[in-house]
């Protein structure tokens, strides 16, 4: 009798996980119900405590596509670089533990990489926010693009998408990956900043889908938890750390670009996504530091005010437009004051 021949897997899921018992068995049939099965998962248990480890060897038990790394717990970059080694697929995408797809997404995944006239080295997939029962909440603004190189899809997408940080909803050519060495950086919060743009920065050919068909879940908790001001300032201290660590490594990339793909234009527009996600963070430090009694809290997010200053981060809003200049003086000389109204104007947009 002649053997069935296996068809060669063409995507990787890197899973990991910190007990998520409650979510894993959505999570697994969500991939068992997948319509298309072109797939391997790679499961990586950062040290659960709870029954997260045994779940997953039940589904891989029943599943030989499916193969569970366990470790003591090092946090989620670490967990992200183990499983990302053991990837052996052309493609692999990280997938939380408390998300899931649409149940036709291996299917559009692989049929845009198929149908790509060049390979593709990034394929960025649109998302919608969800409940925990799984009612859409919002689908996420982003744009369309069609093989375009990552200088280009960087600005696009930088500007307009603002959950394009998230490693999540990016298939990865894996060799593309592994050639950049790229990874998450180990003990930092915030390690997406200091990675995923510049993913999408050094590819020659990104893509994304028309569906939005990553369900990111916004859990009750992350709604609802308690602040701890200590973590939110070790937050905005990492930030800092990857924005002065980014602007170090443009500035290298630019220098040593042969090939002239970074431009002065893109230069100018990648440093100035830095700069309005450190702002973001900066605003936040501000507003703890309205109503925190703690002197030594408050003593902290002034130093790392003052840290902020020696950045001199003005320089990176170029523009000629009269809001421009006034963000740009503002920041230079006064800083606090451009703080207070940035903050005002996100609580009126709100209401």
């Amino acid at each position: 009798m002649r053997k069935v021949r296996k068809e060669k897997k063409i995507l990787t899921f890197v899973i990991c996980a910190y007990n998520e018992e409650k979510n894993l068995h959505r999570l697994f049939e969500n991939l068992i119900n997948q319509e298309n099965q072109n797939f391997n998962i790679i499961f990586v248990n950062d040290g659960s405590t709870d029954n997260t480890l045994q779940i997953a060897k039940e589904y891989m038990i029943k599943n030989e596509n499916c193969i569970v790394i366990s470790k003591k717990n090092t946090g989620l970059s670490d967990s992200r670089n183990m499983g990302t080694k053991y990837v052996k697929t052309p493609y692999f995408m990280y997938l939380d533990a408390d998300d899931f797809l649409d149940r036709d997404t291996v299917d559009i995944i692989i049929s845009k990489i198929k149908s790509s006239e060049k390979e593709l080295d990034i394929l960025k997939i649109n998302v919608k926010s969800v409940s925990e029962e799984e009612v859409i909440v919002s689908r996420n603004k982003s744009v369309e693009l069609q093989e375009v190189k990552g200088t280009e899809a960087i600005i696009a997408l930088g500007f307009i998408d603002k959950l394009y940080m998230l490693p999540t909803v990016y298939v990865f050519r894996t060799e593309y990956f592994r050639s950049n060495n790229f990874s998450f950086e180990y003990g930092r919060y915030h390690e997406d900043y200091g990675l995923i743009p510049f993913t999408i920065l050094l590819a020659n050919n990104v893509t994304t889908t028309e569906e939005t068909l990553y369900n990111y879940v916004l859990s009750k908790n992350s709604i609802t938890r308690i602040k701890d001001n200590k973590k939110a300032i070790k937050k905005a201290e990492d930030t800092l750390y990857f924005y002065k660590q980014s602007m170090l490594a443009i500035d290298e990339l630019r220098k040593n670009d042969t090939s002239k793909r970074i431009t002065k234009e893109v230069y100018k527009k990648f440093k100035r996504l830095y700069t309005i996600g450190l702002i973001e963070k900066m605003k936040e430090m501000y507003i703890i530091l309205q109503t925190e009694k703690d002197e030594n809290i408050r003593k902290e997010i002034q130093e790392f005010f003052e840290n902020i200053k020696r950045e001199k981060i003005y320089k990176n809003i170029s523009g000629i437009e009269v809001k421009d200049i006034i963000k740009r003086k503002l920041l230079k000389y006064n800083m606090m004051l451009y703080l207070k109204k940035a903050v005002e104007k996100d609580k009126e947009s709100k209401e």
